[in-house]
């Protein structure tokens, strides 16, 4: 009895480790976590020079927690027993009522919001065409009231006003106060940082009436897919039950042609990319995810050629815009970096909006290539 005290724990702890270490050696390496949307570390290559320099060591801390058996389930009780705890934020993620997981809008950097304002600003002075401008909040703003106040997050609508006033040679689109008068709605998804086709809408309405164009009214979705966890959801590792609806609202026949230039060459592509409504990013649908280039065909042959310079928060706007143009030229600078004054001339654009989230447009570091 008396060995059995002594012993027991210890032997315990030792089987404790020797089941972690047969399940890791024994489970294959995985390249990408769906649960938290990203790509996982794989095993270092060893050499004296990366031992030595510190280099091995560090990888291969990462790749060991990347691939530790059952990753997702313990990243999972982790956030839970934080919740338990009392905790209102996980890893820079806001837990708020019913569910509602919202990222942080930190601080921003006043001279990151200063270079980007800039470059929009030079671009309006110089494209030769209308250049139309938007910011859109996020959650955090919008559904505030529904998030714990931790003191720390930063006012987008401070940021709207401040870039806004750098930028007077642009039409600026008041998306703020458009979706501010929805905020009752399901603008935005639970689980992620985009705002949902309905927020979408009510974005897109805004733009309409600035160009002068009559909003098309809000058509009723032809395709709902549930079970959607993003961003906010993979960052802490919460999973409300049942997830996010995503909702497709324009038929695809509203875009005539979609083409798609990824870098190297230019193929066909769709308005929506119905495959990745089962994968775990179902935001994806719209437009395939990010591209440099997309060329769309509008349903108006006598309409504008439009060029978007956009982030993602635009892709599930855009098959609202076409009934309005006859083509949509939608560029995304993080992948996209020829001229664009270049490309308006060549292309005979006729107008331009830039679109940014109010949360990337505080940490983008490409917009100057608006003035190449």
């Amino acid at each position: 009895m008396k060995f059995a005290k002594k012993y027991l724990p210890a032997g315990l702890l030792i089987a404790f480790m020797l089941f972690f270490f047969a399940a890791n050696l024994i489970t294959p390496d995985r390249d990408f976590s769906e649960k938290e949307n990203r790509e996982l570390a794989a095993a270092p290559k060893f050499t004296f020079k990366s031992l030595f320099s510190g280099d091995f060591t560090a990888d291969f801390e990462s790749y060991i927690t990347d691939q530790f058996f059952e990753r997702d389930f313990w990243v999972s009780m982790k956030a839970k027993c934080e919740l338990l705890l009392g905790k209102d934020e996980i890893n820079g993620v806001l837990v708020g009522d019913n569910g509602l997981l919202v990222a942080q809008y930190p601080q921003p950097d006043l001279s990151r919001l200063e270079a980007n304002a800039s470059a929009v600003e030079t671009f309006a002075q110089n494209a030769g065409i209308p250049v139309y401008f938007t910011l859109i909040p996020g959650a955090a703003e919008i559904w505030s009231d529904r998030l714990p106040d931790t003191g720390r997050s930063g006012s987008q609508a401070d940021a709207i006003a401040y870039v806004c006033g750098r930028v007077p040679s642009a039409v600026k689109i008041d998306t703020l106060a458009a979706l501010s008068a929805h905020s009752g709605e399901d603008i935005y998804y639970y689980t992620d940082h985009h705002w949902t086709t309905l927020g979408a809408y009510y974005g897109y309405s805004a733009l309409a009436e600035a160009m002068g164009l009559v909003p098309s009214a809000l058509p009723v979705a032809f395709e709902e897919v549930s079970g959607f966890y993003g961003t906010a959801s993979s960052a802490c590792g919460l999973s409300p039950a049942g997830g996010d609806t995503v909702s497709l609202r324009v038929p695809e026949e509203a875009a005539s042609f979609v083409r798609v230039y990824n870098g190297r060459e230019w193929k066909d592509g769709t308005l929506y990319s119905l495959d990745k409504l089962s994968v775990r990013d179902k935001y994806t649908v719209f437009l395939n995810g990010n591209e440099p280039l997309t060329v769309i065909g509008g349903s108006n042959p006598d309409g504008e050629k439009l060029l978007l310079v956009k982030d993602s928060y635009a892709n599930c706007e855009i098959p609202y815009l076409c009934g309005h143009f006859s083509e949509i030229h939608v560029v995304d600078l993080r992948y996209y970096k020829q001229s664009i004054s270049e490309y308006i001339e060549k292309n005979g654009i006729d107008a331009a909006v830039v679109s940014y989230s109010v949360s990337n447009f505080s940490e983008d570091t490409n917009l100057f290539f608006l003035t190449k």
